[in-house]
């Protein structure tokens, strides 16, 4: 029963289009055929002990044969159908923050959109800063990028900055990784941790707390909702 409630949910999400809060895109079918298949070993299975086993002081049910951990993986399981899927939380950038990695030769160019796409994710962004060792390459340039406020990792700076974030995931949202860019803060709005928004604005090299990073300066700011699909895939 449990097994059967485990691949029941992955179509449940698959049926909602909620599997983009676990996985990537390109996943999706596969997790729906598996589930099926599943579900139908599952209740070959079940079929197959009744037919096996003799029927207990005239019942086929013997509750008191059950474990206790069954049930409470029932519970558990059951519990999660109820609660809507929610996203990685901001408070989980430290702990699954990389270093970042530069190419050893240099290539300086602006990201472009993707095919069928005018946006340019911040993994895009980041990694074009990342990939080029020319000194304010990148300053004046025009940037537009959508996120979630991050100010914690921000403190040590004082309070002239806040980070623009998304998580990137290549296969489901367990090996995620966050990916984040300076933005100039606008002290007549304070924006908490979480919040979703579309910043356009100017980058710009800054030192700060001793090292040289990309600023967006000059921010033009929207809030917005939190996006259907909230992770950015690897590669796009």
């Amino acid at each position: 029963m449990g097994g059967i409630l485990v691949c029941g949910y992955i179509l449940l999400l698959a049926s909602r289009d909620q599997l983009g809060f676990y996985t990537h895109p390109r996943y999706h079918q596969f997790a729906v055929i598996i589930s099926i298949v599943g579900v139908a070993l599952f209740l070959i299975d079940i079929m197959l002990q009744f037919k096996s086993r003799q029927p207990l002081n005239g019942s086929v049910f013997n509750l008191r044969r059950i474990k206790v951990s069954s049930y409470l993986a029932i519970i558990i399981l059951t519990i999660g159908y109820t609660l809507p899927p929610k996203t990685l939380s901001p408070s989980s950038l430290t702990q699954r923050e990389n270093p970042a990695i530069i190419e050893a030769e240099s290539r300086c160019e602006i990201p472009k959109p993707t095919e069928n796409s005018s946006t340019i994710s911040i993994n895009r962004w980041k990694t074009a800063m990342n990939s080029c060792k020319q000194a304010s390459y990148f300053d004046n340039k025009d940037i537009t990028i959508t996120g979630f406020v991050s100010n914690d990792l921000l403190k040590n700076y004082g309070y002239d900055y806040f980070y623009i974030a998304r998580y990137v995931i290549s296969c489901c949202a367990v090996d995620s990784v966050p990916v984040k860019i300076v933005v100039e803060k606008n002290f007549s709005v304070d924006y908490p941790d979480g919040t979703w928004l579309i910043v356009k604005g100017k980058l710009s090299q800054k030192v700060i707390n001793g090292q040289a990073e990309y600023v967006i300066t000059q921010p033009n700011i929207t809030k917005i909702s939190q996006p259907k699909y909230p992770y950015e895939l690897m590669g796009i």
